[in-house]
């Protein structure tokens, strides 16, 4: 496997430095190499690309990466490679705002999002004329992306046939029933409806939570009311179907890893432990 790479992400702002240095002081062995990406709107290029000697003894390296869209993954991968070189079995951990091209550029063996407490539950979650907008743009890209990627033609081809089947018609010009309430089911149930219906329901600052391996809400930011229960509560009914859908294991915690400890806090380090060991 070589070095062992962990991603803490979640929005701007949610304490994402804070549990990275708790996980440094608590439970880090050996040293990890530290990453922190920023996105630069301009070129990437321009922005100057640091490697830092830490003055931190807990980190064995630091560096600070600008990135964009097309060049994320180089940019990962020549970090990576580096610090390969001369730390093969070693540990990193990259520090990102929430940002898709970041969570899909590597394939990260572990994935830490850390969110502020909620103080409305559409911090976390779309309003329903959102989620339809958002449906309607999915649907459109799907199209978008399989006639640029696979060269489907509009003309005599397979998307006429999507197209008459959408208005309820096959291509014969017969009436064509709409997917039946048990075919939605089946695709919803899979890992693919799983994604799609997270997209649809989270705001996009929080589509990595069905993908991580631990969330963490962070107590020490954020401001807990009467809608912060209600919104936890939704996250934990989409956390457990995204569990069952593909037989993952997404945690949530809510602490501060900075607070007098408690069975919570014990339970988060134990899940984060394994994350915290040099590769193999």
């Amino acid at each position: 496997m070589g070095l062992r790479v962990v991603l803490v992400s979640g929005p701007r702002r949610s304490g994402k430095s804070a549990v990275i240095r708790a996980m440094l002081d608590l439970l880090w062995h050996p040293k990890p190499h530290y990453v922190r990406l920023v996105r630069c709107q301009g070129n990437p290029r321009a922005v100057r690309e640091t490697v830092m000697s830490p003055c931190d003894p807990t980190l064995a390296s630091a560096r600070r990466l600008a990135y964009d869209d097309d060049r994320v993954m180089e940019v990962i991968r020549a970090a990576y490679e580096q610090i390969h070189r001369f730390d093969r079995y070693g540990s990193m951990v990259i520090e990102a705002d929430a940002d898709p091209a970041v969570r899909s550029a590597y394939p990260f063996e572990h994935r830490v999002f850390v969110m502020p407490i909620p103080g409305h539950v559409h911090e976390v979650f779309r309003t329903p004329q959102d989620s339809a907008a958002a449906m309607h743009s999915v649907l459109n890209d799907t199209t978008a992306f399989a006639t640029e990627i696979f060269g489907l033609v509009k003309s005599g081809g397979f998307l006429d046939d999507v197209e008459t089947r959408a208005n309820g018609r096959n291509r014969d010009g017969d009436e064509k029933a709409d997917l039946s309430a048990t075919q939605w089911r089946r695709f919803v149930y899979t890992p693919l409806g799983e994604e799609l219906i997270t997209r649809i329901l989270l705001q996009p600052p929080y589509h990595g939570l069905a993908e991580s391996d631990v969330i963490i809400v962070n107590q020490g930011l954020g401001s807990r009311n009467e809608s912060t229960r209600a919104c936890l509560l939704r996250l934990d009914k989409l956390i457990a179907k995204v569990n069952r859908i593909c037989a993952s294991q997404v945690r949530r915690f809510s602490c501060d890893l900075y607070a007098p400890p408690d069975e919570t806090t014990r339970q988060l380090l134990e899940a984060l432990a394994p994350m915290c060991r040099g590769g193999r």
